[in-house]
């Protein structure tokens, strides 16, 4: 064998295997083991932390009534944020519809980031029947809304329970995360 050929054959050996090593380790850091069907692990990183102090918020609802966060002291609340425009939404909002109609308490809050009206309105009116959940929207952009930058929501849907102290309990952008956590904490919503 001519010794020029395996020398170009050595050669593009190694730098075969050095192109594979730094994959190969790669997979033992930590940004590299997260689970890419653990949803949380990928978008809820930047969430507000349980124990945390919830953001105070003032929007309107589809008439224009202002809801504080603030003022609803008595039970927990779940808020979703969401948007009409957004498939993964779409896709949880019967499921959601199903968790707000499962539970007298706590109280349900969505938050949407359309900014045209008609088709927010149409889509929670299409979707949330005989629920009580109270739609909110100020009409703004999801980066521009000063709602979102307070919650750290990078992704859609996102959801939060909060305590009647407005402190964060949990943090998710899983739906089925949601509804478990709801769930196990039945007996303490109903206290």
């Amino acid at each position: 064998m001519n010794t020029r050929y395996m020398k170009k054959m050595i050669s593009m050996a190694l730098l075969i295997a050095a192109m594979t090593m730094p994959a190969t380790a790669q997979k033992n850091t930590p940004a590299a083991v997260i689970d890419s069907t653990d949803v949380d692990a990928l978008y809820a990183q930047n969430l507000l932390k349980p124990g945390e102090k919830a953001p105070n918020f003032s929007l309107p609802d589809y008439q224009g009534k202002k809801y504080n966060l603030y003022q609803d002291t008595k039970t927990y609340k779940v808020i979703e944020f969401w948007a009409s425009w957004c498939p993964d939404c779409r896709r949880d909002l019967p499921k959601m519809n199903d968790i707000v109609n499962t539970y007298r308490t706590p109280h349900f809050y969505g938050i949407s980031f359309d900014t045209n009206s008609a088709a927010w309105q149409k889509c929670y009116s299409e979707t949330f029947k005989g629920g009580n959940i109270v739609e909110l929207c100020e009409l703004k952009k999801w980066k521009e809304s000063q709602v979102s930058k307070d919650y750290h929501i990078s992704w859609l849907p996102t959801y939060y329970i909060l305590t009647p102290d407005n402190k964060v309990e949990f943090a998710t952008v899983s739906i089925d995360k949601l509804a478990q956590k709801l769930e196990e904490l039945k007996s303490k919503m109903n206290e």
